[in-house]
């Protein structure tokens, strides 16, 4: 301990570079989260660093936010670490060493992060060194690498950018590092995270209790008046009641015998609903630093005739079929064919059938006409997180049901997290 160790200070929290710089305080101590064992975080931790070999980087730039191809990436993978306060956090992850945890705040608020970031000990607060990039840098030369090669994983998951660190924090590691040779590294953790461990798994089938949640919630506060954002509300608050955090909640209100909706709305307004509407919707739960996603379309009042076929005739077929395609040595082509019963029926609808979730949304992408993924996730495999989500929509293009599951891919099969049943509710 140095000279700000709390009981030498504590009297003195009103001085800024005091509150700023405090070491070993109490609060926040009996704070509890979900998180994983440090065995699971040595898992990582030694997976990451083999992957560093093979890349040839001596240092990683972690970074992660609450974005929605992110949901804190490598920084929750790594340390824990999940905050919804910032655009993005970082860590300096090195080969040889220990990592580091930037965090913008101090005084009271990295505390309670420390609490949170369970499989990391160095928390720093980037305020008083000038930020990120500097922050980054100083942890930099403090291990030796400022001539190393510096490698910079992207903040979201993959192919939606990639997006990494803002210019100025990269333009101030330059400057602090001259020597360094800065790589880029898009895809860098796909491949260590494709495969969940049982940990993991656990905590995949958590937030599939609390998906399930939400959509139950909708179900029971679907009325007429209650409007898109009130619904997403109650989905909302199941997620965080259980001891979650929404990802996100896309949620959608069309009439039946009139419809202009195939897919729900991604910012829920204050259209309220009405007798023989139908909701369109699709949630994502968070829990421990994992995320899963589902949907389905829920008729205020019996179904029109045109809903009712649009269920018989291509939403059941294709989500069963795709259900019955999920399994060990089923190629993305296999599950591709599956889901296209939609258009063999006749009707049409969003392109996407199938995709994977690391933390969120990632590869394989399966679409009705294509797919996308890496050559060693062509073939399903027992450990894989897949969402099926089939969302068909009649030829004119007016009225859709968007029908969302997780799953994960077993030894003999898949078992299904998200547990709601294939049916189409009426409220």
């Amino acid at each position: 301990m140095g000279e700000f160790e709390f009981s030498k200070v504590c009297g003195s929290l009103h001085e800024g570079r005091v509150f700023n710089n405090l070491e070993d305080s109490p609060w926040h101590k009996d704070a509890v989260y979900p998180r994983f064992s440090d065995k699971e975080f040595e898992r990582r931790r030694e997976a990451t660093r083999a992957a560093m070999k093979e890349a040839g980087v001596d240092c990683l730039i972690l970074g992660g936010s609450c974005n929605l191809m992110s949901m804190w990436g490598s920084l929750v993978w790594l340390t824990g670490h999940m905050d919804y306060r910032s655009v993005a956090n970082y860590a300096v992850f090195p080969a040889d060493g220990e990592p580091t945890l930037l965090y913008p705040m101090s005084g009271t608020h990295i505390f309670g992060v420390r609490q949170q970031a369970a499989g990391i000990k160095d928390v720093r607060p980037v305020r008083s060194v000038g930020g990120y990039g500097k922050g980054a840098a100083a942890r930099i030369k403090e291990l030796g690498l400022e001539a190393g090669n510096i490698g910079i994983t992207s903040i979201n998951m993959e192919g939606w950018g990639p997006e990494y660190l803002p210019v100025n924090y990269f333009q101030d590691m330059q400057e602090e590092l001259p020597n360094a040779n800065f790589v880029f590294l898009p895809d860098f953790f796909h491949k260590l995270w494709y495969i969940k461990s049982e940990e993991e798994m656990a905590m995949y089938r958590k937030a599939g209790e609390l998906a399930d949640r939400a959509l139950e919630a909708v179900v029971e506060r679907a009325k007429p008046g209650v409007t898109e954002r009130q619904l997403a509300a109650s989905a909302n608050f199941a997620i965080a009641d259980g001891g979650g955090y929404p990802h996100f909640c896309i949620m959608g209100i069309t009439s039946m015998k009139n419809p202009a909706q195939i897919f729900g709305n991604p910012n829920p307004s204050d259209r309220p609903l009405e007798a023989g509407d139908i909701i369109n919707n699709e949630m994502a739960a968070g829990y421990g630093g994992v995320t899963v996603q589902i949907g389905n379309p829920v008729c205020v009042g019996e179904p029109t005739e045109a809903a009712q076929k649009l269920w018989d005739e291509a939403v059941l077929p294709s989500a069963n079929a795709i259900d019955a395609a999920l399994k060990p040595g089923s190629t993305l082509e296999d599950v591709r064919l599956a889901g296209h019963v939609i258009v063999d029926n006749g009707y049409t609808g969003r392109p996407t059938l199938c995709h994977g979730i690391d933390i969120a949304t990632s590869s394989p992408h399966i679409r009705m006409e294509e797919i996308h993924g890496a050559d060693y996730e062509q073939t399903l495999q027992a450990g894989m997180v897949i969402m099926s989500e089939p969302n068909p929509a009649t030829k004119d293009g007016r009225l859709g049901m968007f029908f969302g599951r997780t799953y994960i891919i077993t030894e003999n099969g898949n078992e299904l997290v998200t547990k709601y049943p294939f049916e189409l509710p009426v409220v």
